[in-house]
Formats: structure tokens, C-alpha cells, sequence
């Protein structure tokens, strides 16, 4: 029995690419079972994102903002099971981007739009997730995109923190993230309508918003729109003949 469930979970999609070898090429919603954890999870595919050398699609999303129906200001627990709605706004978990980027090879792309409607993205060539024994120590390199990065040069290498782990970046930030000190990216911080803001509260304890530091050159504008999604690195749309 045991080797024909391994049989069995072996012929399943292990992330979004495989879903499109299989000739899926709609986005939606899709059930994966990464190879390492043999275990399913619900997972929201891109079948329509370009990436380089014309290859669209095939991304396993793992963040989304857009509208600030999903408050990111979560403990070390949501952070690791993952929160939100997979249709709407959500975090995919740590345990599962580990899962995900430890079976190969993932690049990373971040997509970033602000509150004129502008548009741009960065891609990582290489991107991994240890796991829980570890903080999810992030691994991330290989920069190129339309944007400058604001990310890996100051992020990799770096645990997860959140407000209740005692990490006071993600306690100021109120979110959860790969915090150095503090950051120069803070994808899953505060919404904030219109882009600009200011410290509230008493003492200027410090930018909370999602930021992505070079957009503006500034900590206090937070952005509209902001995804994140992997696949394997050497993803190819059209199969060669």
C-alpha cells in the first residue's frame, strides 16, 4: 500500500509548473503536493505572469496584497500555516514556501504597482525558505527586473521574524518578514490608502506601510499592489520538438 500511495503522490503536480506541463493554462486555484512533504496544499497558479525569454505563467503565488481586506499583522503560528483567502489577499505559509522551494531550483518574482497605477517587477534567479528549525532563513539572489532592488542585497540571509517573536522590527513593522534592521522592503506591512503616510501614535516608532524602499526613494510610501510567486528556474512555456 505504502508504494502505491508513493506512486500515486509522485504522479501528482508538485507546484503550478507542472500543473501547465500538464497542459492546465488557465490561473485559478489548483491542489499541489510538493515532493518533499507528500502532502496536498491549495495554492493559487499564474498561468498568465511573463517572465524572461517569453515564458508566461506556471507561477505558484505565495503573497498578494491589493486591497487591505486581510490584515498581515499576524503571529509566528498564521505565518507558518498561512492566512488569508487564496482568491484574495493572502500569505501561503511558511511551511509550505519551504516545501515548495526546497524540491529544486525556484526563481522569485515580486510584482509591485503603486497608487498611479505604475507598474514594475523584480526577479530573483535563486530563492529558498529553510524551515521552522531554522526561522525560514530566506536565500535569495540573482537580481534583474524593471525596478531597483530593494530586497535581496539587504534581506537574504536573514530569519523570519514576527510582532510576537521578539524581533522588534516586526513588532514596529507589524507584519512578518526577513527583518535585518529593520528593512528596505516590507511587503507584508500595513494598507495604506493613497501610498503616503506618516508614524502615528505618540512616538515616531518608525515606517509600517508596504514599502519597497527605491520606489520612491522612502520609507513612508506604501504600495497598492504587491504579489510574490515562484517557480522552477528553468521553466520553459513551449516544450522544445
Amino acid at each position: 500500500l505504502t508504494v502505491i500511495l508513493k506512486s500515486h503522490v509522485r504522479n501528482c503536480p508538485i507546484d503550478c509548473a507542472s500543473i501547465y506541463h500538464n497542459g492546465v493554462r488557465r490561473s485559478g486555484l489548483y491542489t499541489v503536493v510538493p515532493s518533499l512533504a507528500g502532502m496536498p496544499v491549495e495554492v493559487y497558479c499564474d498561468m498568465d505572469t511573463d517572465g524572461k525569454s517569453c515564458a508566461s505563467g506556471g507561477w505558484t503565488v505565495i503573497q498578494r496584497r491589493f486591497d487591505g481586506s486581510v490584515s498581515f499583522d499576524r503571529n509566528w503560528r498564521d505565518y507558518r500555516d498561512g492566512f488569508g483567502e487564496l482568491h484574495s489577499e493572502f500569505w501561503l505559509g511558511n511551511d509550505h514556501i519551504h516545501d515548495l522551494s526546497a524540491q529544486g531550483d525556484y526563481s522569485l518574482r515580486i510584482d509591485l504597482e503603486d497608487w498611479t497605477s505604475k507598474h514594475k517587477h523584480a526577479l530573483y534567479q535563486s530563492f529558498s525558505v529553510e524551515d521552522e528549525e531554522h526561522q525560514y532563513r530566506l536565500h535569495v539572489s540573482g537580481f534583474s527586473g524593471t525596478v531597483q532592488d530593494s530586497f535581496s542585497w539587504y534581506h537574504d540571509k536573514q530569519g523570519f521574524s514576527t510582532p510576537d517573536s521578539g524581533n522588534i522590527c516586526a513588532e514596529i513593522s507589524h507584519g512578518g518578514w526577513w527583518y535585518n534592521q529593520c528593512f528596505y522592503a516590507n511587503l507584508n506591512g500595513v494598507y495604506y490608502r493613497g501610498g503616503h503616510y506618516t508614524p502615528k501614535g505618540r512616538g515616531p516608532l518608525g515606517p509600517d506601510g508596504i514599502v519597497w524602499h527605491s520606489w520612491k526613494d522612502s520609507d513612508y510610501y506604501s504600495l497598492r499592489k504587491v504579489s510574490m510567486m515562484i517557480r522552477p528556474r528553468n521553466f520553459q512555456s513551449r516544450s522544445s520538438p
